[in-house]
């Protein structure tokens, strides 16, 4: 019955596997015909993105010979493309742009009007022709591109048929177990077959893929037939097979195995028994001797452990016998110990070793008492083949604490054998110190011929070593020597002296310091200086102990010392005299009298170190004298020095006493007032200054006149710098002159503010040379005739990094100021220069360029050299000089350097003419090629005859001269036509174009090269 069951279920699994090798194959096709599908499609996705891409070149140029290039790029290496045809409109032939090398011979056919999506048609049986009309071309087929191609070349590309070549595809289709076959399908033609041919009788699957003009179906089969046996199918049917006999084979030994285990069920009944003996035997062993047993099964780092061991760690008994206990162990173990054990722990569990593991910790108990545990086990390996650990734990609580007592007594023992050692080194080593301190003492007594003494208060006796019966003359004693003897040796004019200090420093315990004069036998004077102190000694009696030493040659030396000194002091009162003198001369001007910078420096730091806390207010006046350099360059500087005696006499005049007056430079003056003082007040003692300043001063018969400029600044409350209100007086001085000399201005906050922009515009414009910010822009210039295109003038802007485009009126005054023009002359021509070269290489012509020139420049004696490096053409370059650069005869560095720029071939042109001082001399002898009539006579000649009438005669001077006239400014094509009229030559202005960046000029001057000219308009 078993055998029937197992046989009909292997007979249903081969069936089943039949028809699910059925249903693969049917997937596969389908697979595949999509494969084919997506690759033929996206072919020809490609060809008609191909051909629409020449039809957008077409609509942007029609250029057959840019056509024919972008056809022959976008057909090369397209080995399936024979041909692109153009047709440019319905009466347009049709020509051929490209023709692939090998093609197949014939004229080119006109193609027929193509629908706006572009339709694919069939020529004969092995070509197509892909067509799309312009882009904008209606409906009616204005123009149209075709492209054809090889049907079979068509497959080769798609990746579905290997090249005709013989080299293999880059990327190979996975259709080899598949036939296949592709058939193109047109609405008014006849099917035809292009790739493989079908086997008879394969019954493929089918597809479809529609494209504008026809279709093409896909068919598609296994290529063995749908009735391919599975390539395993012999292998299923002998896993069934094989399936079949394991079922059987192990019912039959099943029975034999089953009478075999009675008989080892008996075999391990009487083994269980014995093991049972001995468990319960090491049981009272263990139970005796307090032992504990536990096991880690390392597969799963399992901790089994016994009642006694859990009782060992203070631990509840575990409730059963597979329960994991490794948690409740090292939460047992005191926290010191711990991380140690966990990676010992984990060593001897990772690591597989025959060694058995030793762990010593403590485990904290319940009632927070500590024990010390020693745990000790093995590695094993169980019947199964799994690894473990088994150890047993026992209580070494006493030996652990016998064996810290012993180690704590052993430490105790080491700390003070180690002090004694030190205290040993300690004692030898400042015994070493004392002998040499004691022999070093007797060396430095020895050398400087001291004696020592020790002297007895009570008995009035002293004991000296021999260097002081050597001091004091005497033979050398052993024994004591008494007062008298010691003041025998004295002067009698220090006797008494010496006696009653000595007594004063034992009353007071002070130290005994004395200087004695001792008489020699040969009647020679020695003066030695005694020192001593009272001590103490071990017996509790009171002695002095000392030094002396010989000071003779100090003391004769303060006696030459006393009197050089009573003589430098009649000196000092000489000094004094002629310090006060050097003083003052160093405090004023020895011109006027009045304080000088010093002086002024002086007030000055007084104020700052009591301003922060008194709050002194005060102000000052920075004055200085207009016209003052034009005096000393006439009249010479005895004229000048009467002058500033003049103004110092008013400047003391008009002050009050306690003011201060300063000259501080050639004709600058400084008021200092301290006292409490009005705006009022300030400005009318500026006036009365100014007042006083205008009248002349007689000089040798001629009369002297000069005015004054002043700045006033006022401290600002506690804590005013008064350097700092000085500079603002200079700053409040410097608008005065700006607003014309000869008068008086107050600093403010407004003027500080001024300032602070000058001077952060100058470092920006510092930086950007450094950066290279600026830039060149160019406003074009007209024939006035033509209105052709005739030159440019250079205008250099700056691309500030935070205000954007600057104009040159924002920044030249001060970059004149900053010494920097040269750079900027030299940066707008070297990148005019380049810009007309740029121009030049894009087709335009721009006969020339104008560069203003600043005065500084024209100056410069390297100028030339540097133009002759740069390579300027004859003509391409002129030089715009503002009419108010003044040239007469003495200008011989400007006008050598004119010659030399004329014979370079640079034009010279009149900047802003009819605003400066120019005269009619000196354009003779300037010759410039042009004058530039400035903008503010242009402006009004619409409606003002008088300025019409001068720009005429402007422009007639000029013709008669030979020179050429430019007008600058013409705002309105009403003010051109006039200047037109008026015979201006060229024209310049907003009418025409703004000053321009170089790309918007080029652009510009493309456009302006076709336009009409003025008489053409």
């Amino acid at each position: 019955m078993l055998a029937c069951v197992i046989v009909a279920a292997g007979v249903l699994a081969d069936q089943r596997y039949t028809m699910t090798h059925r249903t693969a194959l049917e997937q596969r096709v389908r697979d595949g015909m999509q494969v084919i599908r997506f690759a033929l499609q996206t072919e020809i996705a490609a060809d008609f993105a191909t051909i629409r891409h020449l039809a957008s070149e077409a609509a942007i140029n029609s250029d057959p010979a840019q056509l024919r290039r972008a056809a022959a790029i976008l057909g090369y290496g397209k080995d399936h493309i024979r041909t692109f045809e153009y047709k440019a409109g319905p009466a347009a032939a049709a020509e051929t742009l490209y023709a692939r090398a090998n093609a197949p011979a014939g004229a080119a056919v006109s193609p027929p009007t193509a629908p706006e999506g572009g339709q694919m048609l069939r020529l004969g049986d092995d070509a197509f022709r892909f067509s799309v009309p312009l882009p904008g071309a209606g409906a009616d087929g204005e123009g149209l591109f075709a492209m054809t191609v090889d049907a079979r070349g068509l497959l080769q590309a798609s990746g579905l048929l290997p090249p005709d070549n013989g080299m293999p595809a880059a990327g190979p289709l996975p259709l080899a177990d598949l036939q296949w076959a592709i058939r193109h399908v047109a609405p008014e033609a006849a099917s035809l077959d292009i790739g493989p041919r079908f086997a008879t009788g394969a019954a493929p699957e089918t597809a479809r893929l529609d494209v504008p003009g026809g279709a093409f179906e896909i068919l598609a089969a296994p290529q063995g037939g749908w009735d391919t046996p599975p390539e395993n199918r012999f292998a299923i049917r002998l896993a069934i097979f094989l399936a079949g006999a394991a079922i059987m084979i192990p019912a039959a030994v099943t029975g034999i195995l089953f009478r075999d285990r009675n008989r080892y069920v008996a075999e391990l009944k009487r083994r269980e028994k014995k093991l049972r003996d001995l468990s319960q035997r090491l049981n009272l062993a263990m139970d005796s001797a307090d032992i504990g047993i536990w096991e880690v099964k390392l597969d799963g780092h399992v901790l089994l452990w016994d009642d006694r061991s859990a009782a060992l760690h203070g631990c509840a008994p575990s409730f059963a016998d597979d329960e994991d206990r490794i948690s409740d162990w090292t939460a047992s173990i005191h926290p010191d110990d711990r991380e140690r054990i966990e990676a010992q722990a984990f060593a001897y569990s990772c690591i597989a070793v025959t060694d058995t593991t030793d762990l010593n910790y403590r485990v904290v108990l319940p009632d927070g008492a500590v024990r010390h545990l020693r745990s000790v086990g093995a590695h094993s390996v169980g019947e199964e083949g799994e690894s473990r650990l088994i150890g047993v734990v026992l209580d070494v609580t006493a030996d652990a604490l016998m064996t810290q007592t012993l180690r704590d007594a052993k430490q105790t023992s080491d700390i003070k054998n180690a002090e004694l050692e030190l205290a040993l080194d300690e004692l030898s080593s400042r015994e070493q110190e004392l002998s040499e301190l004691s022999h070093k003492f007797d060396l430095a007594l020895a050398s400087y011929n001291c004696g020592i003494w020790e002297a007895d208060p009570v008995s009035a006796t002293a004991l000296w070593d021999e260097r002081m019966h050597q001091l004091y003359g005497l033979p050398y004693s052993p024994h004591r020597l008494d007062q008298q003897g010691w003041l025998s040796c004295l002067h009698p004019d220090y006797r008494e002296r010496v006696l009653a200090a000595t007594n004063k420093a034992l009353e007071t315990a002070t130290t005994i310091n004395t200087l004695q004069q001792i008489l020699l036998p040969n009647g020679e004077p020695r003066y030695v200086r005694s020192v001593g102190q009272v001590h103490v000694g071990r017996d509790g009696k009171e002695k002095i102990i000392g030094i002396a030493f010989d000071v003779t040659a100090d003391a004769l030396l303060a006696e030459e010392l006393r009197a050089a000194k009573a003589e430098a002091d009649a000196r000092n009162i000489e000094l004094e005299l002629a310090k006060n003198r050097i003083e003052f001369n160093a405090l004023h001007d020895p011109l006027t009298a009045l304080a000088n910078r010093r002086k002024l420096d002086d007030e000055l730091d007084r104020l700052g170190r009591a301003s922060p806390t008194s709050g002194t207010r005060f102000a000052i006046l920075h004055l200085d004298l207009d016209r003052f350099k034009e005096i000393n360059d006439t009249l010479g500087h005895a004229a000048g020095d009467a002058v500033l005696t003049h103004a110092a006499d008013i400047l003391s005049q008009a002050v009050e006493k306690d003011d201060l007056v300063a000259r501080i430079g050639g004709d600058e003056f400084v008021i200092l007032i301290t006292r409490p003082v009005t705006t009022e007040e300030l400005s009318l003692l500026s006036e009365r200054i100014i007042e006083e300043m205008r009248k002349p001063v007689d000089f040798d018969g001629f009369s002297c006149r000069c005015g004054v400029s002043i700045g006033i600044a006022r401290s600002q409350g506690i804590g005013s710098d008064p350097r700092k209100v000085l500079i603002n007086a200079d700053i409040a001085l410097y608008q005065a002159k700006e607003k014309g000399r000869n008068g008086y201005e107050f600093f403010s906050q407004a003027l500080q503010a001024n300032i602070v922009t000058r001077k952060r515009l100058a470092d920006d414009i510092l930086a950007g040379l450094e950066r290279d910010e600026f830039t060149v822009w160019y406003q074009p210039q007209f024939d006035a005739t033509t209105m052709r295109l005739t030159g440019a003038e250079a205008l250099v802007r700056w691309q500030h990094p935070d205000q954007g485009i600057l104009a040159s009126g924002r920044f030249l005054r001060l970059a004149e100021d900053l010494n920097v023009m040269a750079r900027i002359d030299q940066l707008v021509l070297e990148t005019a220069l380049r810009d007309k070269m740029r121009w030049m290489a894009q087709g335009i012509d721009l006969p020339r360029i104008s560069v203003n020139v600043s005065s500084r420049r024209l100056h410069d004696p390297a100028l030339v050299d540097q133009l002759r490096g740069l390579s300027i053409r004859p003509g391409e370059i002129a030089f715009e000089l503002v009419e108010s650069i003044f040239l007469d005869d003495s200008d011989d560095p400007a006008s050598a350097n004119l010659a030399d720029i004329k014979a370079l071939g640079i034009d010279v042109e009149i900047d802003d003419f009819g605003t400066g001082h120019t005269s009619i001399v000196s354009l003779l002898r300037l010759k410039p090629k042009r004058l530039k009539i400035d903008r503010q006579l242009v402006m009004p000649i619409l409606n003002s005859p008088q300025e019409r009438a001068l720009v005429r005669s402007i422009i007639d001077i000029a013709r008669s001269l030979g020179v050429e006239t430019i007008a600058e400014g013409v705002e309105t094509p009403a003010h051109a036509e006039l200047l037109r009229t008026l015979g201006c030559d060229e024209l310049q202005g907003y009418a025409f174009a703004k000053p321009l960046p170089f790309a918007e000029f080029a652009r510009f001057a493309a456009r302006r090269a076709g336009a009409p000219t003025a008489r053409e308009a």
